[in-house]
């Protein structure tokens, strides 16, 4: 299974079987981490626990069972985009974790700091989410996802030289490349809390740099981040810049 294939595969999890992860598995999903937190600035940990991997902390939706492992999504709090960046690393870790044959589920937890010492948060840093891994005792499911129209818009440059985008001028996505309908595809496969999808790509009128922005929502910043990293896979990393 390649990366654009675990996207397509990869549903959420909430019950897990008691089945182990094996030694060859887990060592090159720890590879995968030392990447990510070297690329993303990040302190992501695998915590193992076979009585309960969340170390005892209340989930923010969902009711999870039997979580043995998880990936601890943790960096330090020294800017704006701390959120974003777990997003976007996160799923890199939770698509590596599909292909490797796991299951996975995003989850935010709360009270991180009075864990039961599953996983070290250091001064300054934070855990806005979590991972959950391992084999479903039962398969996910396809979660809702907007139109590509809601998710994505086309640019144009008006006559008094200001933008506007293909919801004001009616023309939809009909003059969008392909590689542009392609991430907004890939994008559609992108978890979000409450299934919301609360972000929106924006193809700018050079027809070569994309915005992408978080609109109102729960966990808006994460799902950001993964969306980018979905978009990026889908679109080609060769076609665009981001603005």
């Amino acid at each position: 299974m390649d990366i654009i294939e675990a996207m397509r595969a990869r549903h959420a999890v909430r019950d897990y079987t008691d089945q182990p992860i094996d030694e060859t598995t887990l060592a090159a999903l720890r590879g995968t981490v030392a990447q990510v937190n070297t690329a993303g600035r990040l302190d992501v940990q695998l915590v193992h626990d076979d009585a309960d991997a969340f170390g005892g902390c209340p989930t923010h939706y969902g009711r999870f069972k039997n979580v043995r492992y998880c990936l601890a999504l943790i960096g330090r709090d020294d800017g704006d985009d701390l959120d974003e960046r777990v997003g976007y690393y996160g799923e890199r870790l939770a698509l590596e974790a599909v292909r490797l044959g796991l299951d996975t589920s995003w989850v935010v937890l709360h009270e991180t700091a009075e864990h039961d010492g599953r996983w070290t948060i250091g001064d300054g840093e934070r855990m806005p989410a979590a991972i959950a891994l391992g084999y479903g005792a039962r398969p996910g499911r396809p979660h809702r996802s907007k139109p590509v129209e809601e998710l994505g818009a086309v640019e144009h440059t008006t006559g008094d030289g200001h933008g506007t985008d293909d919801g004001s001028n009616g023309d939809g996505l009909a003059d969008a490349p392909e590689w542009f309908i392609r991430g907004l595809e890939a994008v559609q496969l992108a978890p979000s809390a409450l299934g919301k999808q609360p972000f929106r790509f924006t193809l700018c009128d050079d027809s070569r740099t994309v915005r992408a922005e978080a609109l109102d929502g729960v966990q808006a910043e994460i799902g950001l981040g993964i969306a980018k990293l979905h978009f990026e896979l889908g679109a080609g990393t060769d076609r665009f810049t981001w603005t």
